[in-house]
């Protein structure tokens, strides 16, 4: 009775503060040349899920049990990779007109675009704003005419609706990005903040939150896509494209937290868990993002009660963040 966990408090539906919600499809992995298995990303998610997370955190004392947290289900495994991009879409637009903010667990990264282009008609006429946390630049063109999972940012970087200057590549790595790709992200205005540029400022969590103050100046709302490949493999081994590099757990988890806490962030998705590759280890970490999300936006919701001021509390964010990613090299680093 007194160690009630996060599962228990999530209801089926597409209604809550939080709307979880499963993308099950690898094929954009296959047709990117990568290994598949992150189709049962969503189910071993929520294996791992339902006994991860006290509702009443104590060392930071934060309650969830006045947050409304739903899980929406999966778009269905057995369709084409189009029509499940098109579902994911529509879905993810109802969680957006009911208020929520969905979370979504692939699957490929190849869900990130479908994922953004359900907020860029959301908030049609207003700048969004989109942080991609990946080793990659993910900017790759289509292959015979079909999106992949290394595609994604490229199609938004092409859609109309969308400014170059407000999408973040961050953590990129150079070993695994080419010049062409750099190249192409700084034409369309897009910056790069690469992880050693990164990690030699300080803790990657600082340079994130800069990320989203300076982006919360010109948009009215964020999107951060989170790729557990930009994890390092010994943190989190079961992804489809592991890395010797990268960010830490605990960068992960910090990142998720701030995600939650910022007023502006509308959506989250998270790609390329890969339990055929190894389930326990990335598998906790995957629940743990999510449930230190759903901390950020308890803590979040906390702030903006009615005692509060939003614009304040906005403002308070972007002060503190912006001077900090002006002083860094936006594309810097090793670009192979």
């Amino acid at each position: 009775m007194n160690d009630i966990r996060l599962w228990d408090i999530i209801r089926s539906g597409i209604s809550g503060d939080i709307v979880l919600l499963g993308f099950p499809h690898d094929q954009g992995v296959e047709i990117n040349g990568g290994r598949i298995g992150a189709r049962l990303g969503p189910e071993n998610f929520r294996s791992w899920l339902q006994g991860f997370g006290t509702i009443h955190n104590p060392e930071r004392d934060i309650d969830l049990s006045a947050l409304s947290i739903a899980d929406a289900g999966d778009i269905p495994a057995e369709i084409p990779l189009p029509t499940a991009h098109t579902r994911l879409t529509q879905k993810v637009g109802s969680i957006l007109e009911k208020g929520g903010i969905p979370f979504v667990v692939g699957g490929g990264n190849d869900q990130s675009y479908p994922n953004v282009s359900a907020l860029l008609h959301h908030h049609e006429g207003n700048p969004v704003g989109v942080i991609n946390v990946d080793a990659h630049l993910d900017v790759r063109p289509l292959k015979d005419g079909r999106a992949h999972s290394g595609s994604s940012f490229r199609l938004l970087l092409e859609d109309n609706r969308f400014k170059g200057e407000n999408f973040i590549e961050f953590a990129a790595q150079g070993s695994q990005c080419s010049e062409e790709h750099a190249e192409y992200v700084r034409r369309k205005n897009g910056r790069i903040l690469w992880l050693d540029d990164i990690q030699k400022q300080g803790p990657a969590v600082d340079s994130f939150k800069a990320s989203l103050g300076d982006l919360a100046a010109d948009c009215s709302s964020l999107f951060v896509s989170f790729d557990l490949d930009s994890i390092a493999g010994s943190d989190a081994p079961g992804v489809s494209c592991p890395g010797v590099l990268g960010l830490s757990a605990r960068d992960a988890i910090s990142i998720a937290w701030q995600s939650g806490l910022h007023p502006l962030v509308s959506l989250f998705d998270l790609s390329e868990y890969n339990p055929a590759i190894e389930d326990e280890r990335t598998g906790r970490l995957a629940a743990g993002m999510f449930y230190y999300f759903c901390l950020g936006v308890a803590s979040r919701k906390e702030m903006n009660d009615p005692g509060a001021s939003g614009l304040g509390i906005r403002q308070g964010f972007l002060f503190k963040s912006r001077s900090k990613l002006r002083s860094m090299k936006p594309t810097g680093g090793n670009q192979k």
